[in-house]
C-alpha cells in the first residue's frame, strides 16, 4: 500500500522505531537505535565500572565516560552546566530530573518551562549553527531518531549523550543515564517510582486480560499498534490482550501493522483506544458512526477512547508513569479508578 503524505509527515520513532506524529503537532522524530545498555565508567585512579543504577545512588566523579543508547562511549569532562536537548523526548527528560535546556525543538509544548528555550527547528534536521550559538558543554540527542545526525554533532567539538525510549525498560535506563551524566540523583529517583509504579500494577492485574486493539491514523486511513511498539508495550504491562499480537510488522514503519477491517472486528476487542493524527473527525467518533463496529463489543459498551500523541508516540519516555496510569484506568476502571 503506497504511503500518503499524511503519514510521511507523520513518521516518529519513539519506542516503535519510527513512529508516526500527529500533522496537527507540526512534529519531529525518525530512526532506529542501538539495543546496547549503557554502561557507565568513571575515569577515577581506580579505573572502576559501575553501572548506571549504581552510580546513580551516589555522586558522580568527573571526567567521566558513558556508553550511551546509541552504543557510543561519550566521555564528559566536568559536570555539565549548560545542557542542550534537541528533541521532544529529550527535552522532557532533562526537566524531569530537574535540570533545564537552553535548546528545544519546534514542536516541544511540555513541560512549559521549555517554551523560552532556543528552538532549533525541526528535530530531524535541527538546526546546528543555532544549537552551536547557545554555547552548551552537553548535548543530548535521541538514540531513536537522531543517530543519523551523530556526525554533524560530533563535529561542534561538544559531548553529545544519547537517550531516548523505544519500551518501558529503556526509559528507566535512560532516567539513570542522564541522572548520572548530569549529577543529579532525580534520574534515579524516578527510575526507582516507575519501577514501584509497575510493580503495584501488576499486583492488582486481574488474570483475565482485556482484548485490546490500538489505532494510530486517521479515520479512513489507520494502521495498527504492535505489543513491539511504544504504546504496545506500555498496554502490554499494563495487562493488555493486545489482538495484533503476532501480526507481521507491515506498516511503512515497525511496530505497527496494516490489518483489514475484517480482521480487526472478527478479533472482538472489548477496548478500542486510538491516537488520531491529524486535526478534525477522530477515529473514535467515526468508529462509533460506522455501522461495521456497531456490534464490536467495544463499541457496544462505549469502551472507545482516543489517548494523548505526545505522551504514547510524540515524546514516548519521560512520562512513561503518566502513560501507564491513563492505560490502566482505561482497560480496567473497576480496579484503577
Amino acid at each position: 500500500m503506497r504511503t500518503s503524505l499524511t503519514w510521511k509527515r507523520l513518521l516518529v520513532a519513539a519506542a516503535l522505531p519510527a513512529l508516526l506524529i500527529s500533522a496537527a503537532a507540526c512534529s519531529d522524530d525518525d530512526d532506529t537505535a542501538d539495543d546496547t545498555t549503557p554502561v557507565a565508567t568513571a575515569e577515577a585512579t581506580t579505573g572502576a565500572s559501575t553501572s548506571p543504577t549504581a552510580a546513580a545512588d551516589e555522586e558522580t566523579t568527573y571526567p567521566l565516560t558513558v556508553t550511551d543508547m546509541a552504543g557510543r562511549s561519550v566521555k564528559i569532562d566536568a559536570e555539565p552546566a549548560a545542557i542542550a536537548a534537541i528533541s521532544p523526548t529529550t527535552v522532557e527528560f532533562v526537566y524531569a530530573v530537574g535540570e533545564t535546556s537552553l535548546t528545544r525543538t519546534a514542536s516541544v509544548d511540555f513541560p512549559e518551562e521549555a517554551l523560552s528555550a532556543t528552538d532549533i527547528g525541526s528535530a530531524y534536521q535541527p538546526n546546528v549553527e543555532l544549537l552551536a550559538g547557545a554555547s552548551p558543554d552537553l548535548i543530548v540527542a535521541d538514540s531513536v531518531l537522531q543517530v543519523q545526525l551523530a556526525g554533524q554533532l560530533e563535529a561542534l567539538g561538544i559531548p553529545v549523550l544519547y537517550i531516548g525510549a523505544e519500551n518501558f525498560e529503556d526509559v528507566l535506563t535512560a532516567y539513570r543515564l542522564i541522572g548520572q551524566a548530569l549529577n543529579t540523583g532525580e534520574g534515579e529517583t524516578q527510575a526507582a517510582a516507575l519501577e514501584a509504579q509497575l510493580a503495584d500494577i501488576e499486583s492488582k492485574l486481574p488474570a483475565e486480560k482485556a482484548k485490546v486493539v490500538i489505532l494510530n491514523g486517521t479515520p479512513t486511513d489507520f494502521f495498527v499498534a504492535l505489543p513491539e511498539s511504544y504504546v504496545g508495550d506500555l498496554a502490554r504491562l499494563a495487562g493488555a490482550d493486545n489482538v495484533a499480537a503476532g501480526q507481521p510488522s507491515n506498516a511503512p514503519f515497525p511496530g505497527y501493522a496494516k490489518l483489514s477491517l475484517e480482521t480487526i472486528i472478527g478479533e472482538a476487542p472489548e477496548v478500542v483506544l486510538a491516537i488520531t493524527a491529524a486535526p478534525g473527525e477522530t477515529i473514535s467518533q467515526s468508529l462509533a458512526a460506522d455501522p461495521a463496529w456497531a456490534s464490536v463489543p467495544a463499541v457496544t459498551n462505549e469502551r472507545v477512547s482516543e489517548i494523548d500523541a505526545a505522551i504514547f508516540l510524540q515524546a514516548p519516555g519521560p512520562r512513561a508513569g503518566e502513560g501507564l496510569d491513563i492505560l490502566t484506568k482505561l482497560l480496567y476502571p473497576d480496579i484503577f479508578n
